[in-house]
């Protein structure tokens, strides 16, 4: 669109030029500006809530511990609030149903987000639950082509029109899965168990409803017996802002500030590695895969059992003037079909894409079956980069110019197993796109090797490979001219090292505080054995601070307690200086060669984050 624009300026310019001056200054006058500019605003309130905490000393102390925190504390706090509106402003289309249609209105990247606190913080009620808080505003600005935002939102389609988002937020957006489960989540189209507590930001969904198997639109893994905003009302306390977008005059100066992104090959696409995501989002953590399990159908898990699994999002962004173009896979002559570089899955049921990315951390490699390749995300905040994507499902696959594609951590192949792997000392994390170049970033080409339009599919030549599927069909590749360096951003990497254990034995780094946070658990080396079913109690005790006791399951095969979170967790209990009873059923051990074994493991975590980290003794009656 802009280089359309340009064209068309300049071919007027020189025109009025040779047959009038004093027309050309009418024409420069009346040329229409290049972009769009829509201004976002939203004010509202990020806490810390202290519900979890006893009252009395400790919730006072925790009080003062939040009252305490910086400016940037709070920012963070509202970044992350403000990071749960993404999966409804990205997939809006799907939100509003019927006419007028409406698009995405997407947030700009996280580079040109601004934010205003605008109180210091103060003890307060959210609903009917205990915080500390604060009032912030968030703003920014979304630059795009002239014709998007009336396609997106029509009360966007003129200068000084405006639109206002609903959004129903947490308070507190930390611990949002610990404190409602899969209430808020959206799992549809994703593969069973792919969230997890560290990833709700990219499935939360208020709209989600009380469902059953037979009526489920949202969830896949657990059905919750709460709506989203019942839950957040219960168990968080709910906030209702909107989310303000201005129409406003398209200016050349804020654009230049607000503007991202850049185009690297003006004659085809070009993928690169979205690097921010790798570095802020990986974790490890361990997962138990039954024999069954499409994972090990897929092979991104070698064997059943637990495993040790290094997760990390490898998100993509097509930096190109062309798209990435695949188109309905539905259709049983396209010819990216018929090549058979794509395969319907028997356990996702969606088309799987088998040579995306390559994975590798040490001695350990995996390989990412893409489940479907399409626009989630828009990385280039610019004037040419429409406000919604062109590949919105599974079934019409592809990646537009400025957009991206995103493979949250957590789901299904987006890991490396580190079971057997030396994690304690820093290696890279590295993945790389596209390493077998069946994705033209660049020119593809006809039968007479001429380029053509990437969205001409019958005009596109496919050669044979050495690759065969699943049913050991060939393979074959699109012909394609490829941009000269177009692999030197296909690398994303990341240094990184973690001790025995997972995420939930990291610091609690997020201010994330009480009985039900993911983090600062110190395992216990041992393993206790019970009968599987019985009732256990222990009678526990520390020194004289309150800590979290957390019982876990043990791996017979590992020969250790599994480190658990607080929703896969047998029990979680306070204890302090006091003799506390803990009572709980003792859980199978799933990987046992003796059928019905049990046993369990225990971890500990100080209440607050001013305390220490003190042993507790139990004794099992």
């Amino acid at each position: 669109m802009l280089h359309k624009t340009l064209n068309r300026f300049l071919g007027l310019f020189v025109a009025a030029m040779v047959f009038s001056p004093s027309r050309a200054c009418a024409q420069l006058a009346s040329t229409a500006p290049p972009g769009a500019l829509i201004r976002m605003d939203m004010n509202t309130t990020v806490g810390v809530q202290l519900d979890e905490i006893p009252k009395g000393a400790q919730r006072e102390a925790a009080a003062d511990w939040a009252l305490s925190q910086d400016y940037d504390f709070w920012v963070r706090r509202a970044t992350n609030q403000v990071n749960l509106t993404y999966y409804r402003l990205v997939f809006r289309q799907f939100f509003y149903t019927p006419p007028p249609a409406r698009g995405a209105l997407p947030l700009p990247p996280h580079s040109a987000w601004k934010f205003e606190i605008v109180c210091e913080p103060h003890r307060t009620l959210i609903g009917t639950h205990d915080y500390v808080a604060v009032k912030y505003h968030f703003w920014t600005y979304i630059v795009t082509d002239p014709s998007s935002p009336a396609v997106s939102e029509p009360a966007l389609s003129t200068v000084g029109g405006s639109w206002d988002e609903p959004f129903d937020l947490p308070a507190d957006p930390e611990l949002v899965m610990e404190r409602t489960g899969y209430a808020c989540l959206d799992e549809s189209t994703y593969p069973p168990n792919s969230v997890f507590e560290e990833s709700v930001n990219y499935f939360y969904d208020q709209t989600c409803p009380v469902e059953t198997p037979a009526t489920s639109v949202c969830h896949v893994t657990q059905f919750p017996t709460e709506s989203c905003t019942d839950a957040l009302t219960n168990h968080i306390g709910m906030l209702q802002p909107n989310m303000h977008f201005t129409r406003v005059a398209y200016d050349s100066q804020i654009a230049s500030e607000f503007r991202r992104g850049q185009t690297t090959n003006p004659t085809g696409a070009d993928l690169a590695a979205e690097e921010e995501a790798l570095k802020n989002e990986h974790r490890i953590y361990y997962r138990y895969f039954t024999p069954d399990s499409c994972d090990i159908e897929y092979g991104t898990i070698a064997q059943p059992g637990w495993r040790r699994l290094l997760t990390f999002s490898t998100n993509t962004r097509n930096d190109g003037s062309q798209p990435i173009h695949i188109g309905d896979l539905t259709e049983p002559n396209n010819p990216w079909r018929l090549s058979n570089v794509f395969e319907f899955g028997n356990c996702d049921n969606e088309w799987d894409f088998n040579f995306y990315v390559d994975f590798a951390y040490n001695t350990a490699t995996g390989v990412k079956r893409a489940f479907c390749i399409e626009d989630t995300s828009r990385y280039h905040n610019d004037e040419i980069t429409p406000l919604t994507g062109t590949y919105e499902s599974c079934n019409f696959q592809g990646i537009s110019p400025g957009w991206g594609d995103e493979y949250q951590f957590g789901i299904s192949g987006q890991w490396v197993d580190v079971t057997n792997v030396d994690t304690s000392q820093p290696h890279d994390l590295t993945f790389q796109l596209n390493p077998q170049q069946f994705l033209c970033e660049g020119q593809p080409l006809d039968i007479n090797n001429q380029p053509v339009d990437p969205t001409n599919l019958s005009a596109l030549a496919f050669d044979p490979t050495i690759f065969k599927d699943a049913q050991g069909n060939p393979i074959s590749r699109v012909r394609c001219q490829f941009a000269p360096n177009y692999a030197a951003n296909n690398v994303g990497k990341v240094s990184m090292s973690q001790g025995p254990g997972s995420f939930v034995n990291d610091d609690c780094s997020r201010g994330q505080i009480g009985p039900l946070r993911d983090c600062g658990f110190t395992p216990s080396s041992e393993v206790h054995s019970c009968t599987a079913g019985s009732t256990v109690t222990l009678q526990c005790k520390t020194g004289g601070s309150q800590q979290v006791l957390r019982v876990c399951e043990a791996s017979g095969a590992l020969g250790m307690g599994i480190p658990c979170t607080y929703l896969n967790s047998t029990s979680n209990t306070i204890v302090d200086g006091d003799s506390e009873s803990v009572t709980f059923t003792c859980p199978v051990v799933r990987d046992a060669t003796v059928a019905g074994a049990g046993a369990y493991s225990l971890s500990h975590a100080p209440l607050l984050p001013t305390q220490p980290t003190e042993a507790v003794s139990c004794k099992q009656f």
